[in-house]
């Protein structure tokens, strides 16, 4: 039987990778990624260059708060062989339950890019939100030129969509196009 998304905050693990809850330990590391500007130049604002109180409390909301709320899901990644230091962050939200639809995303800490960590923590969202929750159709959305991120969805299938969408305020740009990559299991 499948479980519900918002029913236990997920615990993913590879032979590489842990996703899980952040703890306020994570403060420090959280604050190397989001003060970054080469991770922020294709994504949105979300925890760009906050205090590191306000990131303090941004770890307090999204592990329960935001979670109870069943609002999103926003989660740290830990190397297997280092499961105390933060190095990224997975991301699940805008979930749409009449539609079995949800959005992904993820940031990495630049020095442990080109590492596979973005690859695996996506293999391990798909096969969570497909396999335990029965998810069936899987948003994720690329500046076009972010290609390292095209090519991990590309490579994971995931479809790039033949239309993009407008989004506001992503790498400090007021409006840009986005691509749209879908996975599904229908």
């Amino acid at each position: 039987m499948m479980k519900e998304l918002f029913e236990i905050f997920p615990y993913l693990e590879n032979d590489k990778i842990i996703i899980k809850k952040m703890e306020l330990s994570d403060v420090e590391a959280l604050a190397q990624i989001s003060n970054n500007d080469n991770i922020y130049r294709f994504i949105p604002p979300f925890l760009y260059r906050k205090s590191n109180k306000a990131l303090e409390t941004a770890i307090k909301n999204l592990g329960k708060r935001d979670f109870e709320k069943k609002k999103l899901i926003i989660a740290g990644i830990y190397l297997k062989d280092d499961p105390n230091r933060l190095i990224g962050l997975a991301e699940m939200f805008d979930y749409k339950k009449r539609e079995n639809k949800i959005t992904i995303g993820y940031k990495v800490n630049e020095d442990y890019w080109n590492k596979k960590i973005a690859t695996n923590t996506l293999k391990l969202m798909v096969d969570y939100l497909v396999n335990e929750i029965g998810i069936t159709t899987l948003n994720a959305f690329v500046m076009p030129n972010n290609i390292y991120s095209s090519k991990i969805l590309l490579n994971n299938g995931f479809v790039k969509e033949n239309y993009t969408i407008q989004e506001k305020n992503w790498g400090g740009q007021k409006l840009v196009s986005v691509d749209v990559y879908t996975y599904r299991t229908l």
